[in-house]
């Protein structure tokens, strides 16, 4: 939904069919969306926070879920030899600012112990967030005018039982997997294939063909990425030459060239609103004119959003796209500002503007040169 509630929860994509996965998120991610939602019958408790709210739990190492942009992320940690998850609290992206989430100073079994915080957390935010000014209300504005150290005690406190410190480090130490191509899982026998959707656009024919390939060759599951690709999992080895040789894997390929590879748009204002600037057909055009020009020597991670509102998140891409009005040749135009740095997986942070107010003609060259400049690209 578009209010102010708890959004869908993210868990890892490949939870429970992952060889190197530490801790199966599914049962955790089920009974939190249980207790927000009333066991899905619906619950008053929630569905009038100061301003919509994010919770991400991560049972990987390379951190899939993007945590640092949740207001509320589980991430697994060892402490003192036994396996659980610490917390971060406070992630956000907003027009006016953005924040990457703190340590709580926490960490919990991966058991009801996350539920229970989790419902802390929420009454704590519901009962003292700020309402005042929509701009100032997501959770850290809390965090910020209590202090990391009082909002902890508000919130073990609501815990209703000593709160454990968390682990000294937690074990996100992957670089970030796109999960792009085919993989074993952990059951013998079994597969799942990544599938690139370019900038996650998909249309209803392209649906009911994925449906289908999940029904023939899979158990009927669909997964969804963040960087808006499909996983289709748990396809037998016998059933895996038929499922490469489907016609649609010729667009939704399992070998995307560097840049599309990895590129992430938001809707755009063909269908939204609030977005200044068309984003996802130009986005796809740009990357495939610059890789007719350019040999990139590895994936670049680029991020469009039509608006401040960041929801394509440009802050956590190597190069990031936001949407603007900018003026040329006395002219009020479609453009972008342009945010470097980002980085997701481990050792995640957010970038920063390094460039504004870019006409969305002059791209093309800008970008070429930024790529050449810092990500080893050269000219064919």
């Amino acid at each position: 939904s578009g209010m102010d509630n708890v959004r869908n929860i993210t868990g890892s994509p490949m939870a429970g069919i992952d060889p190197d996965e530490l801790i199966d998120t599914r049962d955790l991610v089920q009974k939190v969306q249980d207790m927000i939602t009333n066991n899905s019958q619906g619950n008053y408790e929630f569905t009038n926070l100061p301003r919509k709210f994010n919770i991400a739990i991560e049972g990987g190492r390379d951190n899939s879920v993007h945590a640092e942009i949740n207001d509320i992320a589980f991430v697994p940690a060892y402490k003192d030899g036994q396996l659980g998850l610490n917390v971060l609290v406070g992630g956000f992206f907003s027009a006016k600012r953005c924040e990457a989430a703190v340590p709580l100073n926490a960490w919990v079994l991966p058991n009801d112990d996350v539920v229970d915080l989790c419902r802390a957390i929420l009454e704590v935010y519901r009962d003292e967030g700020s309402r005042a000014n929509r701009q100032k209300s997501r959770m850290m504005w809390l965090i910020d005018e209590w202090g990391i150290d009082k909002f902890r005690e508000e919130v073990s406190k609501q815990f209703g039982k000593e709160l454990p410190t968390a682990a000294p480090h937690d074990e996100i130490d992957w670089e970030k997997r796109d999960h792009i191509g085919v993989f074993a899982q952990n059951q013998p026998g079994l597969n799942y294939v990544g599938l690139h959707v370019p900038v996650g656009r998909l249309y209803a024919d392209q649906m009911f063909d994925i449906a289908r390939m999940a029904e023939a060759y899979g158990s009927s599951e669909i997964r969804l990425t963040v960087e808006q690709n499909v996983i289709i999992p748990n396809i037998a080895d016998a059933n895996l030459e038929a499922f490469l040789a489907e016609p649609l894997l010729q667009k939704f390929t399992l070998e995307p060239k560097p840049l599309e590879r990895l590129l992430v748009s938001c809707t755009g204002a063909q269908f939204c609103n609030f977005a200044l600037i068309e984003t996802k057909n130009r986005a796809l055009a740009i990357v495939r004119e610059l890789e007719e020009k350019l040999d990139i020597p590895n994936p670049v991670r680029i991020h469009w959003t039509g608006c401040p509102n960041s929801c394509g998140q440009p802050q956590v891409a190597d190069i990031g796209l936001m949407g603007t009005k900018v003026r040329k040749d006395g002219k009020s135009v479609e453009g972008v500002n342009i945010y470097m740095g980002g980085k997701v997986g481990k050792d995640a942070k957010l970038g920063e503007c390094v460039l504004k107010s870019v006409a969305c003609d002059d791209l093309p060259e800008v970008l070429g040169n930024i790529l050449i400049e810092n990500f080893g690209a050269k000219s064919h």
